[in-house]
């Protein structure tokens, strides 16, 4: 959270300089700023830093810390000095300004910040190994923090580059061991089921990602839908696409809809209502079930693109199995509905009787791709 002073000078832009620096300072005051000089110094810190002064901001904000009422404020104040010999250049004087926060005792709530920022300092001007160790820092003293995840992924990346992905999966091990237990540790096992899937451990890493789901389930769990939609992946890659299929339903038995604005929709639960009716109808070969998968799609996922997409290979099934009527009922709804839709000249060629809407953008001819077999 910004510092008090800094809320008002935003929101009070319209009042005089004089009405403006005593609505600041009474503010301050009812936060326990009890020294004038600390409200005046952070107030001129802001002046210089909308002018562009960037020194001047930083000399300010140093001046600010140290009135500082107490370790918050301080350690916000130096943080933002920090930001300031940034922004001007001055990149030794910013780390040390971020080095202090970074090693306060107890730490504040600008601590994984100051990691972070450090890190990216040090990385950016030829000092990478320095710049990760305080990534390391950031996710083993502060794995709850909004960063650490990023901060992990960062570090993951890097040990792939430099090291090799199997590598990276026994330090991800390693680290589970130790922070499994914390908010990182969802992250920290899927990281790992990443790798060992890319390591060609089909498997494991189907033993892993179902893990994921069994012990962070939804609504809490982040990974989830992911962790399901790959173990479907690979369950198809082994030759099990009736497995595949019940992990996805799994996943979508979970799915909620929204009474008053806004959704719940995972953006992983149309991918696999659209999944599960590719696999039974190019792994399984029921028709039929993919006709209604296919359905399912239109039916119930009311917000997806891809409603059209899954009316046209409906009918398309439809229409392999000889039943023109249902094919062409079907072709008629998607030109009612969707009459801009790409596949609107598609179903005019496979159903004379459809015709094309009074105003519509869709393509004249049907692209031959389109209206190839499913």
């Amino acid at each position: 959270m910004p510092h008090e002073p800094r809320r008002v000078r935003i929101a009070s832009v319209r009042l005089s300089e004089v009405a403006r620096i005593a609505a600041v300072c009474a503010l301050a005051a009812c936060h326990g700023a009890k020294d004038p000089t600390y409200v005046r110094a952070f107030h001129e810190a802001e002046r210089a830093e909308t002018a562009g002064r960037y020194v001047e901001a930083a000399e300010r904000f140093d001046g600010a810390a140290a009135k500082a009422p107490n370790a918050r404020e301080r350690s916000h104040a130096t943080y933002l000095a920090a930001k300031m010999l940034e922004h001007a250049g001055d990149n030794a004087s910013a780390s040390a300004h971020l080095e202090r926060i970074a090693h306060e005792d107890p730490p504040s709530e600008h601590t994984p910040r100051a990691l972070y920022d450090l890190a990216d300092l040090r990385i950016a001007h030829g000092e990478a190994d320095r710049g990760y160790a305080d990534l390391g820092s950031l996710v083993e003293k502060h794995p709850s923090s909004g960063l650490a995840p990023h901060a992990l992924a960062r570090i993951a990346s890097h040990r792939d580059e430099t090291t090799g992905k199997k590598e990276t999966l026994a330090w991800l091990d390693a680290l589970g061991e130790r922070l499994g237990r914390t908010e990182l540790g969802e992250t920290i096992a899927y990281q790992a089921a990443l790798r060992a899937q890319a390591t060609g451990d089909l498997q494991g890493a189907h033993t892993r990602f179902l893990a994921i789901a069994d012990r962070w389930p939804y609504p809490h769990g982040s990974t989830f839908d992911d962790s399901l939609y790959r173990v479907s992946e690979i369950d198809e890659t082994l030759g099990r696409p009736e497995e595949a299929i019940s992990h996805l339903n799994r996943m979508l038995a979970e799915r909620e809809t929204a009474s008053l604005i806004g959704t719940y929709q995972r953006p992983r639960y149309t991918q696999a209502a659209l999944r599960i009716a590719t696999l039974y109808r190019d792994r399984i070969g029921d028709r039929k079930k993919a006709r209604e998968a296919f359905h399912r799609v239109y039916a119930d996922f009311t917000t997806s693109v891809y409603r059209d997409d899954a009316l046209w290979q409906e009918a398309e099934l439809f229409r392999l199995d000889g039943d023109a009527s249902a094919a062409c009922a079907r072709a008629s709804t998607l030109v009612r509905e969707f009459p801009d839709s790409r596949y609107v000249p598609c179903a005019q060629a496979a159903c004379p009787n459809v015709a094309r809407p009074s105003k519509s953008d869709a393509p004249k001819t049907c692209h031959d791709y389109l209206g190839r077999k499913p």
